[in-house]
Order: C-alpha cells, then structure tokens, then sequence
C-alpha cells in the first residue's frame, strides 16, 4: 500500500477526530450524555424516517429484534421514543420519538447550526462544496464496497 496515503488519510482522521472532540467539549453542556452511540443512531433512524418498525430498525443497524427491543426499552423508559402496535398488522411495532427525543433532536440541530456558523461560514463556498463533494464520494465508494462484501 502506498505509505503517501496512509500518511494523508491518517492526518485527515486525526484533524477529523481533534475536530470533533473539541467540539463534543465546547457544546457537551448541552447534550445528554447518558445516551450511548447506538442509541443515537436509534434516535437519528427514527428523526429521519419520522417513524419506523422495530424490524426496519433491526434490518438498518443490522442487529437482532430482540438487541433493537433493548434498545428501545431503554430509550422509551427514558421518554425518548414511544412504541405502538400497528393497528393494520398487531404484530408489527411502530416506533416514533417522545417528547425527549424531539427535544433531544432539535438541540442537536441548534448545536449543528452553531457550528456551521460560527465555524464552517469561514471557509469559502468553494473549499465548502469540494469538502462536501469529496465526502459525498467516499460515502458512495463505502457504500458500493460494502454492498459487495453483502
């Protein structure tokens, strides 16, 4: 492999990584911290989509139902989701936010606003959209070689 980049890709994960933890310091005050990664990811499905069943849940972070049921039960003990029964198929559960997630979410996406002010508005729009095309493109390449590896 090429040493020339590893050496980059290294450098971009470390600023990456730098990046991201002075960040997570200067607005931690304003996050709820009992909230593990996985149920962050719970609550972002569900924010995105509005509301999904436990199976969707399971096929997306490609868990078990019963691992995704653990998941919930404490992200809805919490008030961060409600569970309801789908009244066309009883079988199937619906998952949508509770008044703490939609709570939790919207801080998160104040927060993301003042960063995206306070700092990503001091980089040009060029340097902006050749970021994001970049980022955009590795997305797709981990996708696609992923969908391989499937």
């Amino acid at each position: 492999m090429n040493e020339e980049l590893i050496q980059y890709v290294k450098e971009i994960n470390k600023a990456e990584y730098d990046t991201n933890v002075m960040l997570t310091l200067e607005y931690a005050a304003l996050v709820d911290e009992t909230i593990t990664d996985k149920q962050l990811i719970v609550l972002g499905m569900v924010h995105e989509h509005g509301r999904l069943n436990t199976g969707e849940i399971a096929d997306k972070m490609e868990i078990t139902p019963s691992a995704v049921s653990q998941f919930l039960g404490k992200l809805e003990k919490a008030g961060y989701i409600k569970r309801s029964i789908n009244p066309s198929n009883r079988r199937e559960i619906i998952v949508e936010l509770d008044q703490r997630g939609t709570e939790y979410m919207a801080r998160n996406e104040q927060i993301e606003r003042f960063i995206i002010e306070r700092y990503y508005s001091k980089l040009g729009m060029d340097d902006i959209l050749t970021l994001r095309n970049i980022v955009l493109k590795l997305k797709a390449i981990v996708e696609e070689e992923q969908a391989k590896g499937n």
